[in-house]
């Protein structure tokens, strides 16, 4: 039937096409519910915004710890409006970088846009504040609330995201974090980007391994954004804390 009707389809933006149901690489967060097998597993949503990912987190994985990080104080105020009084879900109005301290967070009048480094060429949206705002690392954090795993670590900073997994050098090294899920920025949209070799072989390193890219978005007819999954075959399924992650 697709050989018949994408001819039809496919000028309107479509595709039919047959999937197996058990397979890798058509949703994130359905791989995610394949591959963390953990009951009430904790996850870490970096960059949380106003708690878009909470919500998909919350539909596809069973009964999640979600530890909640958004720097940008009139972002925070939207993510506790739509997720302070949920069960099991602990916002952070704190960055996460590779050290503690204070960066300077780039507004944008597209919250979704915001970031510790500087706006170029490819971004879009005006810059409408910079603010010094509080950074932490994972692996303080994770130490002052005896949080001893991370099954998910989701982490979408608009381009920062390597130096919130540098931070994370601990609990990466003793194999407690399984999934890392983060956004590739390949074009010119912020200075000082990483580049994807830089981030794929940091990971690699680290013992994880690529799962999936998901959603490529285009700029100049060249790849400009994409997520991709990656999984530690090495993890430790530690519960000894998680009765006591929020202490």
């Amino acid at each position: 039937m697709g050989n018949v009707l994408n001819p039809l389809l496919e000028p309107l933006g479509y595709q039919l096409h047959r999937t197996d149901p058990k397979s890798l690489g058509l949703s994130p967060f359905r791989d995610m519910s394949r591959l963390v097998a953990t009951a009430q597993p904790v996850v870490f949503d970096v960059g949380a915004n106003v708690g878009q990912t909470v919500a998909k987190i919350r539909r596809h994985l069973r009964g999640p710890v979600l530890h909640c990080f958004e720097p940008t104080p009139s972002t925070f105020a939207k993510l506790t409006e739509r997720c302070g009084k949920l069960n099991n879900v602990y916002l952070n109005n704190v960055g996460l970088a590779e050290r503690a301290g204070e960066l300077e967070l780039h507004q944008l009048d597209s919250s979704e846009m915001n970031s510790f480094l500087q706006p170029a060429e490819d971004s879009w949206g005006n810059i409408v504040a910079r603010e010094v705002v509080p950074v932490t690392t994972i692996d303080e954090y994770c130490a002052q609330r005896s949080v001893d795993r991370i099954d998910v670590l989701k982490t979408d900073t608009q381009g920062f995201d390597l130096d919130v997994i540098k931070g994370a050098r601990q609990m990466i090294a003793e194999n407690r974090v399984h999934l890392i899920y983060l956004e590739l920025i390949f074009s010119h949209m912020y200075e000082g980007l990483p580049r994807f070799d830089e981030i794929y072989g940091h990971l690699a390193d680290s013992g994880f391994k690529l799962v999936c890219f998901y959603r490529f978005s285009f700029q100049h007819d060249r790849a400009a954004v994409s997520d991709a999954m990656f999984v530690n075959p090495n993890y430790r399924q530690l519960t000894a804390g998680l009765n006591r992650v929020c202490a």
